[in-house]
């Protein structure tokens, strides 16, 4: 990397250094996206993989839909507990 000496409020950033701030710019700006593209084509491929996978995978359906039973019990209070147990004593 390349160390730029600062120049005084009078003073004109030469063209070449301009143009090496550009460059490392550009650069850096080619490889962040380079690798975040790779980065999404990775995801893509592995996210077709588990879709193939999963929709060529054999399995066994059932031929009916298991429905819970309609019976239920009613809600009877429990016979152990006395007026004040519900309230924390601290």
């Amino acid at each position: 990397m390349f160390f730029f000496q600062q120049v005084g409020p009078s003073q004109k950033i030469p063209f070449t250094t301009k143009l090496a701030l550009v460059f490392w710019v550009i650069l850096s700006l080619a490889l962040l996206s380079f690798f975040a593209f790779g980065i999404f084509l990775v995801a893509l491929m592995v996210g077709l993989f588990l879709f193939a996978t999963k929709l060529f995978q054999k399995t066994k359906r059932p031929n009916s839909i298991p429905y819970p039973s309609t019976q239920t019990r009613p809600y009877t209070t429990p016979r152990n507990i006395k007026d004040g147990d519900d309230v924390i004593d601290i």
